[in-house]
C-alpha cells in the first residue's frame, strides 16, 4: 500500500447530473432529395427512427453501503460529538441533485438530514418515528386522513410492489426543524480531492469526488440522537414546506433511505481524546514484568507460556513468541540453514527451566498448513519445483557427458509463477497469518492501547519456508529445495528490516479511512516534520484485521507514527461556549482553509432545539468575509467554513528501560 498521497480539497456548490431523470424520447428523421438520380417514388421521402429511454436516478432507495462513503458521527458511537452537524457522504457526486424539492430545478439537493433527540419526545415512546417498511402501492395510495404524503406517479421500472422504508412524524416535531427553502441552497456540496501522484508530484492529479449533506441541527448534548435521511422530492411548494393542510397530531410520511444514531455522553470518547488516552506502556507487545529473572527474560521479548501436546501424547506448556517482535536488536538474530525437513528441527529447548521455546517451530508448521489449505496454489508450487530441478538435473548431465564447464546456470532458472510469487510476498507481510499466532495473549493488546514491533525475520523465514515444503518428502528434496532457494535467492528475509504498529481501539471502528504515517526518528512536537529532522517510512500494508484492530508495516524501523483523518473524512462544526465565549460560535478560514482571528455568533431558528438558521448563517459569514453584493455565497464556501480541522495524534515509540 502506498504512503499517503498529499493532495488538496475542494468545495464545490453543486453536481448536476448530465440528464435528469426521466423518461426521453428521441426521434431522429432524414429525407432524400437527389434530383433526377432516383426514381420518384423515393425522391423526397421522408425516413424516421423513434427511441425512448429511461434516465434513472435514486428515488425511493434504501441506499447500498456501496453508496454511502461515510456518515459522521459514527454509527453506534459514544462520543463527544453534541458541537458536530451530522453529515453523509456520498460516493456519486450527483446523488444530491438527482432530483428537486419542489417543481423546477433550482440546483437545490432533494435529500436532508432530519435528526431526532429522546428529549424531543418527551418520554411519550408511541411519537418517535420508527422506520417500517411498505410497498409502493400503499406509499402513492395512503387514504389515512391522518398520515399525509403527496400523489406520486411511478417512473418507468418502479413497480407497486416495490419494498421502501418510510417513516411518519408528527407535524408539531418538524416545524422547527425542517430547513426552509432558502436553507437547502447550503445543505448539500461536493468535495473533490485532488492527489498528486508520488512518482511525478505535482504533474499528474487524480480527482476522486464525493457529495455531502449536513444537517442543520446539533445532537442531543447528554443522550441518543437519530438522524434520517429522507426524501423531499416534490415537497416545497412556494419556497415552504407543503404540510398539506395537517393538524398538529397528524403524521407527515418521508420515504428514508439511510439512518443511523449516535450518542453524546463521554466527553473522553472523541478521536483525538482516545488516541491521547491510548495505554502504549509499555510501547511493545509485551506481558507485565515478572519477579522471577528467568521468567523476565523470555516476557521482555514477547514471550507468552501455552498448553504444547507433545508428540507421545503428554502435554506441558511452553513459550511462544509471535512475529511481532518487541526491539530491533534486542537479542543476537539467530542464523538457520533453510530449507528444513520437519518442523521439530526449528524446537528449541531451555534446559534451565525444562521449556520448550516453540515459536519458529510453529511458524514452520503454520506455513505448511496455510499452502496446503490452498490446493490450487500448492500444485502449482510443486509442478514448478519439480521443472526446476529437472532442470538442475538436465544440466547436470550435460556438463557430465559433454563437459559444457561454462554452461551458464541461468538455464536452470524457470520463472516462478506470478500467483505463487505474489502469495509468498503477501505472506511475507503476515497476509493469511491468523490473529492468534499475531497475538496469543491478549494481555500483549489491551483494549485500547497500541503497540509498536519489529517484525521477527527469522520467524519469517520459518514460515515460508514451511510454505515452500510442500513435496519435500526425502532427502534428496531437501537437497532439490535447497539449490531452488539458493538459485533464486528465495525466502531470504533476514537482511529486511520491517516494523509496524498494531492498534486495538474504538477509533479503528468509529472512524473509517484512518491515515497513518510511520517516520524513522522520534519527533515530539506535533509540528509538520521537516525531511531533516526525520524520513517518511514506506507503508507496506495497511490493514483493519477485526472491527477494532488495526495493524500497519512499514519498511525500515519506526520510531514515530502520525495518526489522522482523510481530508474527505472532515466533520462539520461550530465552536462550543468556553468561559471566555460563553455563546456559541464559528471561527471562519480563508480561501485557502487557514483559520483567521474573525469568529461569529450563531443565528438560531430555534435556539432551545439548537436548530441553526442557515441562510442567515451564510448571509453573515458573507459579510465578514468581506464580499461584494455582488458575489454569491456559495454551499460550497459555506462547507469550508463550516469543516472542523483534521484532527492528528502524534505517537512515538518509547524504549523500555
Amino acid at each position: 500500500m502506498p504512503t499517503t498521497e498529499k493532495g488538496k480539497v475542494q468545495f464545490i456548490q453543486f453536481h448536476q447530473p448530465a440528464l435528469e431523470s426521466g423518461t426521453y424520447d428521441l426521434k431522429v428523421e432524414q429525407t432524400i432529395k437527389a434530383g433526377d438520380k432516383i426514381d420518384n417514388n423515393g425522391n423526397g421521402k421522408t425516413y424516421s427512427r423513434e427511441l425512448t429511454f429511461v434516465v434513472q436516478g435514486e428515488r425511493f432507495g434504501p441506499l447500498s453501503p456501496n453508496d454511502i462513503y461515510a456518515v459522521f458521527p459514527p454509527p453506534e458511537s459514544l462520543g463527544e460529538h453534541s458541537n458536530v452537524l451530522p453529515h453523509i457522504t456520498f460516493k456519486r457526486s450527483t446523488l444530491p441533485w438527482e432530483r428537486y424539492p419542489g417543481q423546477t430545478d433550482d440546483n437545490l439537493p432533494w435529500l436532508i438530514l432530519l435528526l431526532f433527540r429522546e428529549s424531543d419526545f418527551d418520554g411519550n415512546e408511541e411519537d418517535k418515528p420508527k422506520p417500517k417498511n411498505v410497498t409502493l402501492s400503499e406509499l402513492i395510495t395512503e387514504n389515512s386522513p391522518n398520515i399525509k404524503y403527496p400523489t406520486m406517479v411511478l417512473e418507468l421500472g418502479q413497480t407497486p410492489n416495490q419494498q421502501v422504508t418510510v417513516i411518519d412524524v408528527k407535524k408539531k416535531y418538524l416545524q422547527d426543524i425542517l430547513p426552509t427553502y432558502e436553507d437547502l441552497s447550503y445543505t448539500a456540496h461536493v468535495r473533490r480531492r485532488l492527489l498528486a501522484s508520488a512518482s511525478e508530484e505535482n504533474l499528474k492529479l487524480l480527482e476522486k469526488e464525493y457529495s455531502t449533506i449536513i444537517c442543520n441541527r446539533l445532537p442531543e448534548p447528554s443522550g441518543k440522537s437519530t438522524v434520517y435521511l429522507v426524501s423531499i422530492e416534490g415537497r416545497y411548494s412556494n419556497n415552504k414546506f407543503y404540510f398539506m393542510d395537517a393538524k398538529e397530531d397528524d403524521l407527515i410520511r418521508f420515504v428514508s433511505l439511510a439512518s443511523w444514531e449516535f450518542s453524546c455522553i463521554d466527553p473522553e470518547q472523541s478521536f483525538t481524546k482516545l488516541l491521547q488516552r491510548l495505554n502504549h506502556a509499555p510501547s511493545s507487545p509485551r506481558l507485565p514484568k515478572s519477579d522471577n529473572e528467568k521468567a523476565e527474560e523470555y516476557l521482555k521479548k514477547g514471550y507468552v507460556t501455552i498448553p504444547h501436546s507433545l508428540r507421545k501424547g503428554s502435554k506441558t506448556y511452553s513459550w511462544y513468541s509471535s512475529p511481532l517482535g518487541t526491539a530491533f536488536n534486542d537479542k543476537e538474530q539467530e542464523i538457520y540453514e533453510f530449507p528444513m525437513k520437519a518442523s521439530d528441527q526449528l524446537l528449541r529447548y531451555d534446559s534451565e527451566i525444562g521449556m520448550f521455546d516453540i515459536s519458529y517451530s510453529a511458524a514452520w508448521q503454520l506455513g505448511r498448513m496455510l499452502m496446503l489449505e490452498n490446493q490450487g496454489l500448492a500444485v502449482q508450487l510443486f509442478k514448478w519445483k519439480r521443472e526446476v530441478v529437472q532442470n538442475i538435473k538436465r544440466l547436470q548431465q550435460q556438463q557430465t557427458h559433454l563437459r559444457l564447464i561454462n554452461s551458464t546456470s541461468s538455464k536452470t532458472k524457470k520463472i516462478i509463477p506470478n500467483p505463487v510469487k505474489q502469495w509468498f510476498q503477501g505472506l511475507g507481510l503476515l497476509q493469511g497469518v491468523p490473529f492468534n499466532y499475531l497475538v496469543p495473549d491478549e494481555g500483549l493488546l489491551p483494549p485500547e492501547s497500541i503497540r509498536f514491533f519489529c517484525l521477527d525475520s527469522v520467524w519469517i523465514d520459518c514460515l515460508q519456508d514451511g510454505a515452500f515444503s510442500v513435496g519435500r518428502v526425502t532427502k534428496g528434496d531437501l537437497s532439490d529445495d535447497k539449490k531452488i532457494i539458493e538459485l533464486n535467492n528465495f525466502l531470504r528475509q533476514q537482511n529486511k528490516t520491517i516494523s509496524g504498529i498494531i492498534m486495538r481501539s474504538q477509533v479503528v471502528s468509529g472512524w473509517p479511512g484512518l491515515l497513518v504515517d510511520g517516520y524513522d526518528q522520534v519527533v515530539s512536537d506535533l509540528d509538520s516534520i521537516d525531511p531533516t529532522e526525520a524520513n517518511l517510512l514506506p507503508l507496506l500494508r495497511m490493514e483493519t484485521l477485526a472491527k477494532d484492530v488495526l495493524l500497519c508495516l512499514f519498511e525500515g524501523e519506526i520510531k514515530t507514527v502520525d495518526i489522522h483523518l482523510q481530508p474527505e473524512s472532515m466533520h462539520f462544526g461550530l465552536d462550543a461556549p468556553t468561559e471566555d465565549s460563553p455563546e456559541w460560535s464559528k471561527n471562519l478560514r480563508n480561501s485557502e482553509g487557514e483559520l483567521m482571528e474573525n469568529s461569529i455568533p450563531i443565528p438560531w431558528k430555534n435556539e432551545e432545539k439548537e436548530v441553526i438558521d442557515l441562510q442567515k448563517f451564510a448571509t453573515q459569514m458573507k459579510e465578514t468575509l468581506s464580499s461584494s453584493d455582488e458575489d454569491e455565497f456559495t454551499s460550497g464556501q459555506f462547507g469550508l467554513q463550516m469543516i472542523e480541522g483534521v484532527q492528528k495524534v502524534r505517537l512515538v515509540f518509547k524504549e523500555s528501560v
